[in-house]
């Protein structure tokens, strides 16, 4: 009776015109060519410095109901901050409804019009990294790995979120996750209302290709964010050409009915999870949730999923190479996973 009554609540709130809305703002509209340039967006709060440059807190971090949506530059060692996006409503509650000076619309202009970039990868990466370490390792790796041949119609889009920490206090990780599933509702709540709007795209190429790919914990988060928006009767819609889960530390039950990704199909045309068996680092998830992880175990209703759900065994070209990172980084390490994940994705020219 208590989960009725809360989940009541939760609706009225939505269903309340003006509750569930986010306040955004322009904080800077210059175009900048630089390809040095990296992608993000944060739940981070920002910090002081002594200089005042831009700076996020480093190591923990709270569900904040804000995002900023920013650029970093790999060279100089600097951010640059673009856009702000506040969650005026309960916490607890997604946003819904129209978005005033919405980002996506910026982004959009700068990168489809300007430059020609078509194809758009949001990446949710795992947990365990400071911000810094976030930057300056995996979204530095991430665009040297693949700017071959993503940098001329490709943009990566990083969801810098999380806390720094270690197996032993993964339990940490999971409570991350689920608070910056509230804070990513933000994002996914401006990408939806973006597409929707059908007089803009009549006047404009409606050409792009979005895709969403998750890394280890990143995988727990997008559960958690899609769990809570069907408890409170948000309707999914299409968004994502393709959706890919590698290192997935997801329960391997996650595509069962109320898991979180059930219905994921009605969000993404095409979902892929990538199976590797020699991922070390979730097979000591596994003791900890006591529970197969869905990055080794794979899927248990594989064949009730509908065909445009691929369940991919890379187990076979994981190369001791890959070993550094106990089998756990191939996304950024092998060379064969690279073609299967963000490159196989790409719209052609």
């Amino acid at each position: 009776m208590r989960q009725l009554v809360h989940l009541i609540f939760l609706l009225l709130l939505i269903s309340v015109p003006g509750q569930a809305q986010i306040e955004s703002h322009l904080l800077d509209t210059t175009t900048h060519k630089e390809r040095t340039l990296g992608l993000f967006f944060t739940n981070r709060p920002l910090k002081k410095t002594d200089d005042g440059s831009v700076a996020f807190r480093n190591r923990w971090t709270r569900q904040t109901g804000r995002l900023y949506f920013s650029l970093y530059n790999f060279e100089t060692d600097s951010i640059i901050l673009k856009y702000m996006a506040t969650k005026t409503c309960d916490k607890k509650v997604y946003p819904i409804g129209p978005v005033e000076n919405n980002v996506f619309y910026t982004i959009y202009d700068n990168l489809r019009i300007k430059k020609g970039i078509k194809n758009f990868v949001f990446v949710i990466p795992g947990y365990g990294k400071t911000f810094e370490k976030q930057l300056n390792d995996f979204m530095f790796r991430l665009q040297k790995v693949y700017a071959d041949t993503l940098s001329a119609n490709t943009a990566i889009i990083t969801f810098a979120w999380g806390d720094q920490a270690v197996s032993p206090f993964y339990y940490k990780g999971k409570r991350s996750a689920n608070r910056a599933a509230n804070d990513f509702s933000i994002f996914q709540q401006m990408l939806e209302d973006f597409l929707s709007d059908s007089a803009f795209f009549a006047n404009n190429p409606n050409d792009i290709s979005l895709n969403l790919m998750c890394t280890s914990m990143g995988n727990q988060l997008l559960k958690r964010y899609l769990i809570k928006r069907e408890k409170q009767g948000i309707d999914l819609v299409p968004v994502y050409d393709k959706t890919a889960f590698i290192g997935s530390d997801a329960g391997h039950d996650s595509f069962e009915e109320g898991k979180g990704f059930h219905n994921l199909t009605q969000m993404s045309d095409s979902v892929f999870v990538y199976v590797n068996r020699k991922d070390w680092p979730l097979t000591m998830s596994q003791y900890m949730n006591m529970k197969l992880r869905m990055g080794r175990a794979g899927v248990t209703n594989l064949d009730e999923l509908p065909g445009s759900v691929l369940v991919l065994d890379v187990t076979d070209v994981i190369s001791w190479d890959d070993l550094p990172a106990l089998g756990h980084d191939y996304l950024l390490r092998n060379k064969e996973i690279k073609s299967k994940s963000i490159e196989s994705s790409l719209k052609e020219e």
